[in-house]
């Protein structure tokens, strides 16, 4: 039996780009700024927020922490996301 988890993994990379973004724009930060408070280039920080990367734990707990906010605000829709069990593949 194969499951199919890959839109979840998607949805979780662009919720947290989202989150991320929203929260940048609260604090009127420009992309660039976050991303020299983070230490990492402004192209991957772009790359976060669009959904595109996969950040580690330690760049997620990062840009939280430049963000004043927890990690796992930032990852808030993760439990919705993830509570339905994964769907099964059609054949």
């Amino acid at each position: 039996m194969t499951f199919d988890i890959d839109i979840d993994v998607v949805n979780i990379f662009q919720n947290l780009g989202q989150n991320i973004r929203a929260r940048r724009k609260e604090l009127s930060l420009s992309q660039e700024e976050l991303a020299r408070r983070c230490n990492i280039d402004r192209s991957y920080m772009g790359q976060i927020e669009r959904g595109n990367a996969n950040p580690s734990l330690a760049v997620t707990d990062a840009i939280a922490f430049a963000l004043a906010v927890t990690a796992s605000e930032l990852l808030r829709e993760y439990l919705s996301i993830t509570a339905n069990p994964p769907r099964k593949r059609l054949k």
